[in-house]
């Protein structure tokens, strides 16, 4: 990336697409791990990352994330 730029999520969505394309067989694991309670139109946890990014770079932003772990 060149000094100063600042490209958004378009210059790290092919990386991500790459690492959250899940198989068929991925997606039935992580859906048997997953606890979560999922109403009729509520998006899958796996599914929302991607779209969020992709929807930024669509639009030319960036993307801020926060991790919170609760014990």
């Amino acid at each position: 990336m060149p000094t100063g730029c600042c490209p958004g999520a378009r210059w790290t969505l092919p990386g991500v697409e790459r690492a959250l394309a899940f198989t068929p067989a991925e997606r039935a694991r992580v859906a048997d791990r997953d606890w979560l309670d999922y109403g009729a139109r509520d998006e899958h946890v796996i599914d929302g990352p991607l779209r969020v990014w992709r929807t930024a770079a669509a639009a030319g932003r960036g993307l801020c994330t926060v991790a919170l772990h609760v014990h």
